[in-house]
């Protein structure tokens, strides 16, 4: 006689057994997951809270945005124990017909939702769905993405985001306010973001530090910008750097000889895609006052680096606790989840062999993280 397979095992090792197959790549291992959902019915509640996670609306194989995005709304109606595991939501396309079938969706946790630029004639219709969508209580992380964005259109969904406290600009390019921005119903409080990330969106810089933008910028601790011009990054340092704590730089760009880094004198952190001169002279002019307790770097660490390691061990950082060495969990191939024991050690070995007197020191520390791809969040 059969036996039904829910029965052999409390559900909650079912569950364990969803959250291993995920594992540290979560990402990498949707296949895996849907796999698992088609051998026994005990999977498939947890493993749809990792493949609905997050869900994007874009073309795809020719099939128009519109046409998806209505049948996301279908099944959503069908299936609406399905909503709650939603939590990254991505338009791509600010059309009618996509925005209006997303709006639908009693969307309960999306947590981060990119939006696709919208044409600066885009109608009232349009308009009204977007201010459905960040208006969702749940919202916490904004994403404009690719594209020519109008400024009123921008300095509208501000003014109607109170509750976001992460703003991300992807290539993002708004023409400038051409009278001072008043919303049509003035906010009682305006948004108060802790996190910008810019990444060649320049022009965008110019909006933000409208006297009539409606945002509140006196609270940004984190700031990540790539493909940036320097003079506007001063600007916005010269604006919000008094708040700033945490800087995430693309370490090769030449241009950051050119920031003033004077104008953030409480920075704890500092993150680094990579290690270069460009980089390594910035730490040379941090003040002999500052406060940095914490410098993250890769793993791709070579002999040339040495002006690196000088520029921490002969300047003067009276606040420095740790230099932060991450390894990518996909360099030291993975087993459950953690790094394989010689591939580890022999990494660690190898890092501190390079950095031999941030080792002494005892401030050298070598973590392994996982490889999620390229992101727009850190």
């Amino acid at each position: 006689m059969s036996t039904d397979s829910s029965t052999l095992f409390p559900q909650e090792i079912w569950d364990e057994i969803v959250d291993q197959i995920a594992g540290f790549e979560e990402r990498m291992h949707m296949a895996d997951l849907r796999s698992a959902s088609l051998a026994s019915r005990c999977f498939v509640p947890r493993a749809q809270s990792y493949i609905f996670r997050s869900l994007s609306i874009e073309t795809v194989n020719g099939t128009e945005p519109g046409v998806l995005a209505e049948r996301l709304l279908n099944t959503m109606t069908c299936s609406p124990h399905l909503i709650p595991h939603v939590h990254d939501l991505h338009v791509y396309m600010g059309d009618v017909r996509s925005l209006s079938a997303v709006a639908q969706i009693p969307w309960s946790h999306v947590y981060h939702l990119t939006l696709g630029s919208m044409a600066a004639a885009a109608g009232s219709i349009v308009l009204a769905k977007v201010a459905t969508l960040i208006g969702l209580p749940s919202l916490r992380g904004l994403v404009f993405r690719i594209g020519r964005w109008d400024a009123t259109h921008l300095c509208n969904i501000f003014a109607s985001c109170t509750d976001v406290k992460r703003l991300t600009f992807v290539q993002c390019f708004s023409s400038p306010l051409a009278v001072p921005f008043t919303p049509p119903a003035m906010p009682t409080t305006l948004a108060r973001p802790t996190s910008l990330f810019l990444s060649a969106s320049n022009p965008t810089i110019d909006l933000l530090l409208e006297p009539t933008c409606p945002l509140d910028l006196s609270g940004v601790t984190h700031i990540k910008f790539v493909q940036f011009d320097s003079r506007r990054i001063n600007a916005l340092f010269s604006r919000i750097g008094d708040t700033l704590t945490h800087l995430y730089i693309h370490g090769h760009d030449p241009k950051l000889d050119d920031l003033d880094v004077e104008l953030v004198p409480h920075l704890t952190h500092i993150d680094a895609s990579t290690i270069s001169e460009p980089f390594t002279r910035l730490l040379g002019r941090l003040p002999a006052t500052n406060r940095v307790e914490e410098i993250t770097i890769p793993s791709g660490i070579t002999r040339g680096n040495s002006d690196f390691e000088s520029a921490i061990v002969e300047r003067r950082m009276p606040a420095l606790r740790r230099v932060i060495v991450q390894v990518s969990g996909i360099m030291l191939g993975m087993q459950d989840g953690i790094p394989r024991e010689p591939a580890w050690q022999e990494s660690v070995r190898r890092i501190e062999m390079l950095l031999p007197r941030l080792y002494e020191s005892g401030v050298l520390r070598v973590v392994s993280v996982p490889f999620r791809g390229p992101s727009v969040f850190w």
